[in-house]
Formats: C-alpha cells, structure tokens, sequence
C-alpha cells in the first residue's frame, strides 16, 4: 500500500511539474517577444538620436534579459525534475526505443 501512495505522489509531483515547465516555457516565449519589440524601439530612437529614451529602453532590456535568464534556470531544473520522475516511474531514461549501433559500420584497422 505504501508504494502505491509514493506512486500516486510521484505522479501528482510529475503533472505538477509539467505543467509548470510549460508555464515558464510560455513565459520565456512572452519575454523573447518583448525583448524583440525593445529592441526594435531602441534601434529607432538610436537611429533618431533621442538618448533620454535609449537609456530607459536599455534599462528595460536589462530587466527582460535577467528575468528570462531567471526562467531558463527554473524550466531547466523542472525539466531535471520531470526526468527524473519519469525514470523513478517508468524506467524512461529519454534515448529512443531503436537500436543507437545498429547503423554503425566497423573500420577495419589498417
């Protein structure tokens, strides 16, 4: 009974942590996407010579780049995490199901 519940609770724990992957995956996507839209900005207020307007466009790019940074490391060890529950659950180590030598060919040594 005790391995049944550490089952159900380790794929409680998976669904939890897919569904956060995703959630930090779309947040990336929306943060890239505002990160394209400043830079767009900054380079026509460099190209129009407005520098009031640069140097708060290059703060928010600061922000944007170390929060996105911030949810590369999240969505990293949550993929880790997803890994390792699925190995724990399914015996699955993430390689194909093929045969990864079979389309080696062996060199003769000469």
């Amino acid at each position: 009974m005790r391995t049944r519940k550490k089952t159900l609770e380790k794929r409680f724990s998976l669904i939890e942590a897919k569904g956060r992957f995703k959630t930090a995956c779309n947040q990336i996507f929306h943060l890239l996407q505002r990160l394209r839209e400043i830079k767009k900005r900054y380079k026509m207020t460099q190209r129009s010579g407005n520098g009031v307007f640069r140097y708060n466009l290059r703060l928010k790019m600061s922000v944007i780049e170390g929060v996105c940074s911030m949810y590369y490391n999240y969505a990293y060890h949550k993929a880790d995490r997803i890994a390792e529950l699925r190995r724990d659950l399914f015996n699955d180590y993430g390689l194909p199901q093929s045969r990864p030598y079979s389309r080696v060919k062996k060199r003769s040594i000469q």
